[in-house]
């Protein structure tokens, strides 16, 4: 595997001890077990994290509350928190928020020092690994379903479609990935097929890129064997040169999402709550189905994320999605452990350690 692994899983581990050193400063044992006391980690069946536009209805605090929401930077799958500030629903829950942002690692580590409320992040090792070394983290909610043309994309040298693909090609086969490789949650549905191939990570070769458009023109002009693509990147393939062999990753589970401390899920639930009901009635109101289409929502779009409403059409609308399947926890350790020293846990972390979607359960039902 090509890049440098041993400086990848160094900086895990620098970053897991920066974030295990604040727990200190993190909820106590007795909001631990507040929330714990409300916790759901699986989406009961017959409950539904999407509804009708306008819904849920604001729910006003008693008192002006203020959260500190960190991202990494701004992406369509950011949207519904950027838009729900732009469309005022923040404000119709007598909440202030503010956005922090940084690299997932240190907005990691401000969560644990409780200096801000919520992160979005791809489910990274570090998650994992703090969890397991005493920090409080919780992940309460997803972000979306795999975009259906984001995944794996070979040359048409090996094969035209998915269905006629053998995965054990790609021994020795030159991959383009993501900064992290297997290291990073986005990563799932090559490490999904190297599994299928019966080979092993070290089987093939990776070459991480940090601009994916140069990787797309890599895999155009035969440089690459393959590379992992997403929206907007996908359309910039030229036809005939690649196809989509794997998806992104599975409907059975999450790469992505926001978390949180248990103080979010404890003393203050109530912001936690109402932050959801306003994102969540964003997407209700203005990001379900092809929005792509609605040129208020596009123009609106494009300006917070610094970007131009063409630009965002060339890929498909993203399908929003809060829940947090079990599996993906089971899955993304599954790969993290392929990769030698990415994963520090002594034993696996379950499902009801980390997922609790008690915070989007309420915020559906309007409490």
């Amino acid at each position: 595997m090509s890049g440098n692994p041993t400086a990848r899983v160094l900086c895990a581990a620098v970053a897991t001890a920066a974030l295990v050193v604040t727990s200190a400063c993190a909820p106590s044992t007795q909001q631990d077990q507040a929330s714990a006391a409300k916790q759901v980690s699986a989406l009961p069946a017959g409950v539904s994290l999407s509804g009708k536009p306008g819904t849920p209805a604001p729910k006003p605090l008693g008192q002006r509350a203020s959260l500190k929401v960190g991202i990494p930077s701004k992406l369509e799958l950011e949207a519904p928190a950027l838009l729900a500030q732009t469309y005022g629903e923040f404000a119709k829950e007598n909440l202030d928020v503010t956005f922090v942002t940084d690299t997932v690692p240190n907005l990691l580590t401000l969560l644990g020092q409780n200096k801000i409320d919520l992160v979005y992040a791809g489910a990274q090792a570090l998650v994992f690994n703090a969890l397991r070394h005493g920090v409080p983290i919780r992940w309460v909610s997803g972000v979306a379903s795999a975009a259906p043309d984001s995944g794996v994309y070979m040359s048409t040298k090996y094969g035209s479609k998915a269905a006629d693909f053998d995965p054990a090609v790609l021994k020795g086969k030159n991959i383009g990935v993501n900064p992290g490789a297997l290291a990073a949650p986005s990563e799932y549905g090559l490490y999904d097929l190297i599994t299928k191939g019966g080979l092993k990570p070290s089987d093939v070769r990776m070459t991480p890129f940090s601009d994916i458009a140069a990787m797309v023109q890599a895999l155009n002009n035969g440089s690459l064997d393959g590379a992992t693509v997403g929206p907007p990147f996908t359309a910039s393939i030229k036809p005939g040169v690649a196809f989509q062999a794997e998806g992104g990753y599975p409907a059975t589970m999450q790469i992505a999402g926001y978390f949180a401390t248990t103080r979010l899920l404890g003393s203050n639930r109530d912001a936690g709550v109402a932050f959801f009901r306003a994102v969540e009635r964003t997407v209700n109101t203005h990001l379900s189905g092809d929005y792509h289409q609605d040129t208020e929502v596009m123009t609106k779009m494009a300006q917070q994320l610094g970007t131009k409403v063409e630009t965002l059409r060339i890929a498909p609308s993203v399908p929003f999605d809060f829940d947090v399947p079990a599996q993906s926890v089971a899955s993304l350790q599954k790969m993290y452990q392929s990769v030698p020293g990415t994963l520090q846990v002594d034993s696996p972390v379950k499902p009801e350690e980390l997922i609790d979607l008690s915070l989007v359960i309420d915020a559906a039902q309007g409490k």
